[in-house]
Parts: structure tokens; sequence; C-alpha cells
């Protein structure tokens, strides 16, 4: 700890300035210092904890009166005070919309889901390629693309941006200096979009395994992380660890552990002369007996600090598997001011924790880490939550007839970048810094899987997590918002998480072209139903969609080409085989796909839109309709520990 002075005065704005004045006389601001009388600290003695220079703690006579942690937990909670009252008992709805008996309190959040489809939709693989064909459809749709809130796409740096060090190009993505929306985003949304209306196999996903801890956590995997890693003895009425200690070290390319002989505890007072007080970080020093002090870092009231001993000469050195080292790299929601265990040079060996288990395949597994507690992969991946149906990888469905399949045949359809027309200057809003881009990950299993068969008495503990047998909640996407809360007015706190971005205004117009050959009616009509959405329904697009940004009204024209005459005659322009299609026509092609969508999943409902995971999906697509932005925010940190779980969208507005 460093010796300082508090230094708290009102300024001219009645605001409360705090700083911590060292002995050097340099001073460090403090953002949310929330004591009761703040101005009764000054000039008061503190003792500071830091961690690379940042203040994280101040004690005063022992006692801690400022904890960065707890003082940013206090800031979110208070931005997302309307949190507090948004628990509602709701009735819990299975996929078919049938109400099931036990209520259970439900979370909020920026996005939601539409649930998987239980039947697959699978058509026939495309024609031949190297003809027109006179049964089917070649053209192109205009689009006039309306942003409905600010959008923002970033653009691309060049090669002298790219070399300055923390520079954020805030700039809308204008190679050559025009404005437009890339035809690769346009066309990954509408295929997602066919995807969930033809009831397609579940596409593109990242099949990996998460990570969790539970030490402390409200919900089942407490109890299922601490079985793991330790048991109950009976004789000494005492947990016994599971895991082992070692050294982990690389031959080549390949990675392996050397056990150490023994491992365990000491109390942290007999470990402070091996340890350097001005480093707070994971870090491990060189101990007695050729055996090195493990030290996680600071934290409150810690008592104990671990001792690995030496490498023991009897025990058999441990291989990692290609699956162990890609589990461990797929840990994206590891800490990176941890050490990357892989990282290691040539005749290092390094400290680490481990443990052997079995998979859900009965195969013998290694999950490692730098500290005791470490996180664990579940035994299941992704693809184990997804029914088989949806993974079939020998059939064709709609989606995949259209756009292509890999290895297999090309794509049919061919997304042009949508240009705006006009000044990018008056275009633009400015730059301006969106506020923080930071939410539940996958790893949010009370988001992102289904929850049954649960209820209050037991609520949280009985939700189910990656290890359980239920399927992902389905396709994500973000409500809409109106767009006037995005801005950040707090710029101060959390510096490092800020970003800039310059985004078009509300009301710009983008043009665009999707050139399409070779299409049945069903195909066309998919194409056309994904982009002709119902009155008062928008798409989402770009970044910062979670703030309300990225909502856009899409308004398509068809045009068919006439092949026939346009090969027939010799004089023929190619205007003269392009004839626009009207309504009527783009409705004809619609109402084919939904007819043939309707018939294959043996539906007895005369519109598609009033299939139940349709109806979810119109809810997330409703701009006039979206809900109040207090019911799509993030929960604040304290609740959101709760594990509260997410209704079916229609149960939210």
């Amino acid at each position: 700890m460093e010796k300082a002075k508090l230094s708290v005065v009102k300024t001219k704005n009645n605001a409360i300035e705090v700083k911590i004045v060292f002995e050097n006389g340099k001073s460090i601001p403090i953002q949310k210092f929330n004591q009761p009388d703040p101005l009764s600290y000054n000039n008061k003695e503190v003792e500071v904890v830091r961690e690379s220079g940042a203040i994280v703690a101040i004690y005063l006579n022992g006692n801690e009166i400022y904890n960065r942690d707890k003082a940013r937990a206090t800031y979110n909670d208070r931005r997302h005070s309307k949190d507090q009252t948004y628990y509602n008992k709701l009735n819990h709805f299975n996929q078919k919309g049938q109400q099931q008996s036990i209520s259970v309190i439900y979370s909020k959040s920026p996005y939601n889901f539409v649930p998987l489809n239980e039947k697959v939709v699978f058509t026939e693989p495309p024609p031949d390629f190297d003809r027109y064909h006179l049964d089917r459809y070649t053209g192109y749709i205009e689009l006039s693309i309306e942003a409905k809130t600010p959008v923002y796409i970033r653009d691309t740096m060049t090669e002298d941006e790219e070399k300055r060090e923390n520079f954020i190009n805030s700039d809308f993505f204008s190679p050559g200096g025009r404005l437009r929306i890339p035809g690769s985003s346009l066309r990954g949304m509408i295929r997602t979009m066919v995807e969930i209306i033809s009831f397609g196999k579940f596409g593109f996903f990242d099949d990996r395994r998460l990570y969790f801890r539970g030490l402390a956590d409200k919900s089942s995997i407490r109890k299922e992380y601490q079985n793991i890693m330790s048991s109950f003895d009976s004789n000494s009425k005492k947990s016994v660890y599971k895991m082992s200690a070692g050294y982990i070290y690389r031959k080549g390319l390949h990675y392996y552990i050397k056990p150490a002989t023994t491992f365990g505890q000491i109390s942290k007072s007999n470990a402070e002369e091996y340890i350097n007080d001005s480093i707070k970080e994971f870090t491990y020093y060189p101990y007695k007996d050729e055996s090195v002090l493990v030290v996680s870092g600071h934290m409150n009231n810690k008592k104990r600090e671990w001792i690995i001993s030496k490498p023991s000469n009897g025990a058999a050195d441990i291989e990692l598997s290609s699956q162990d080292i890609l589990d461990y790299k797929n840990d994206s929601n590891r800490n990176k001011k941890v050490p990357d265990l892989l990282n290691i040079k040539k005749g290092e060996k390094i400290p680490c924790f481990y443990i052997l288990y079995s998979d859900n395949q009965g195969r013998q597994r290694v999950a490692f880490g730098h500290t005791a507690m470490f996180r664990i992969p579940y035994k299941k991946s992704i693809s184990d939550h997804i029914p088989s149906n949806l993974l079939d990888r020998e059939k064709t469905d709609i989606s995949e007839a259209i756009f292509g399949k890999e290895s297999e045949f090309a794509s049919r359809v061919f997304f042009e970048d949508a240009f705006w027309v006009g000044d990018s200057k008056s275009a633009l809003m400015g730059e301006t810094t969106p506020k923080i881009l930071s939410g539940p990950k996958p790893t949010t299993f009370q988001h992102y899987l289904e929850q049954k068969d649960i209820n209050l008495q037991d609520f949280p503990k009985n939700l189910a997590n990656y290890n359980s047998d239920t399927n992902i909640r389905g396709y994500k996407l973000y409500w809409h918002k109106d767009g006037n809360d995005w801005i950040e007015t707090e710029k101060e706190i959390h510096k490092t998480q800020y970003t800039k971005i310059n985004p078009v205004k509300a009301g710009t117009t983008f043009r665009a072209r999707i050139r399409f050959e070779n299409l049945s009616a069903v195909e066309l009509g998919a194409l056309l139903f994904a982009l002709d959405l119902p009155d008062g329904c928008c798409h989402k697009l770009g970044m910062a969609k979670p703030l309300g940004l990225g909502s856009i009204r899409i308004t398509p024209k068809l045009f068919l080409s006439d092949r026939k005459m346009r090969y027939e005659d010799l004089s023929a322009e190619w205007i003269d085989s392009i004839k626009e299609a009207d309504r009527k026509n783009i409705d004809e092609f619609k109402f084919k796909f939904e007819n043939y969508i309707l018939k294959n999943i043996q539906s007895s409902e005369k519109s598609l839109w009033n299939e139940y995971r349709m109806k979810q999906l119109r809810v997330m697509l409703d701009w006039t309709k979206k809900p109040s932005n207090d019911k799509t925010g993030y929960l604040g940190l304290g609740e959101f520990r709760n594990r509260r779980v997410l209704p079916h969208p229609e149960k939210v507005i």
C-alpha cells in the first residue's frame, strides 16, 4: 500500500471533487466517492492500493472507504435504476405457445430470441448453372433503405491509421469517399432472415465449449463447480480438492503438464516477505526448496496464497489434446490481465493447476488454469444444444439453395453496396461517443438456453446450464428503440472502454440492388418475404444495435428479365428485356413461398405470420409497437447476478 492524503473540496458548481495526493506531490482524481459526508474526509491520511497505476481501493485507519469495483457497480445500478422495479411474475410458455403451470421472475435485455423451429423445410438443390431456365426467374431487386434511427458501420483503416497507437477510426463506411452500406452486411442480415422465415437449419454459429466458474453463483453451476473441483471427506469433515498442480511446458507444437510433488496453501502473512507489494495482479515468486509461490492478485480479506512444490520425478507428464488446447484458446471471457498458459517460450515451465475429467462422450480431458479455482469448460459444446435435424449437412434448405452451400454450389443472389446519393457530410451526425457496448455473453445460460420445468421455490438453483439437456433459445435479434438515448454523457468513467463513431442521421436513405439468377417462385418469394416486411416492421443493421441504432426500413422493387426475348432478338437491348413487376406480382411470389412453408410444416394457419415462432419474430421487428426503452435495457449488475430468465418476445410488450 502507498501512503497519501485525501483532498476533498466543493467546486463553484457545488460538485464534490475528490483527489488522492501522494507523498511525491502527484495527485489522481477519484470518481464516485460515495460517502455520506465526503467533505469530512478532507486532508485525511489514507493508504492506497493501485493496479497498473489505477486506484482500486482506499483505506482509512484500516477500514475500506473506497473500492473501484463497488463504485462501478453503484454507478451501473443508478444508470439502470428502473431495473429494480421491472420484475414481472409471468406464466412460462413453451415453443408452441402452450402455457405452463409454473411462474418465474423474468429478466430484460436489449435482445431476445426467435425460437428454434421443430421441423426443417428442405428443398431440391439448385439446377445447373450453365444456362437460364425458362421455369425460373432472373432479374434484380432495387432497394430503398431508410434509416429510422442513426445507423453506423465502421470504415476500414488506411495503412497509416493502423500504425497509429490507440487510433479509433470513427468514419462511416465510405471507400473511395462514397458513403455506403456494404453489400456483405445486407447479405448477412437477409440470409439470417431467410433462414428464420423458411424454417431452415440453424446455419451459422461458433461451435465451442464455454467456460464457467461458480464459486459464489446463486444458480445450479455453483454446486456443479464445487463437485468437480472438490469433495467432502467424512473423516476429516472437510472439503478435499480434486484438482492438482504442476508446470505446463511446450515441446515443439505439443503441450504437456509435469505434475508437482505436492501443493497447498500458506497464510498471506507468511508469504508477504516473498511478495513485491507493488504488484497487485497475478504473478508467482520463487519459494523454499524449489517451490513456487502463486499469488492470484489483490482481493479484499484475502487470507491465503498457494504454493506449488518442485516437479515430481516419478509421475508421468500429461499431454494436452488438441481439443483441450482449442477449448482454452476459445475461452473469450478469460480476463486479459491473466497469463496465457499457452504462450510459453522454449524451455519455459509455467506453474498451473489442472484437473482430469471425462467429457459428455466419455473421453478423458484436461482442464487447466493459472489459479486453483480456475475456469473449467462445460462438458457439452454449443452444438450439443441444437436438435440434430437443424444440423443436417446432407440435405439442402431454402436458405442454402439461394445463398449457396460451401463446397457444393455457389450463390444465385448478389448483393451490391447501398449508396447514399448526395453530399456525404449532410448525412452524417458528426463524431460522438456512444455508451459502453457491453452486456451478457453466451455464457449467460439463463438467457441463451431454454429454461423449462423451473419454479420459484428452487429458483435459480434449478436453472439449466450448458451441461443440461436443453436447447439454445434460438436466433438472437435486438429490439428496436427510439434512438434517442445512446450518447454517453459521463465519459470520464471507464475511459478505455469507450469508442467514437460518426453515424448517419435518421431519415437518411440509401439505394441498393440485389441481382438474382434462376430462382424458383418459392425461392424468389422467400427473398421478397424477408425484404418486404409487414407494415410497421423494420430490420436492424450495423453497430450499436443494443443501444438502439441500426433500425432501417427496406422498400423493394422487383424487376424481372425475359431471357427468352433477350436471346431470340439480336437487336434487343438489356433494358428491353427487363420489366418492373407490380405490387400484385410481389405479393404472388410471397404467397407461393408462404403456402410452401405452411404445407411442409403441416400447419393449419392461413398466414405464416400466425405461427408461434413467427409471431415472436414479428414482435421483434415491429418498429411502431416496440417496447418502451425501460423494458429493453440491461439489468443492473446486482440483479443480473440473480440469474433472471428472458420471457419470449410477445411477453415483453
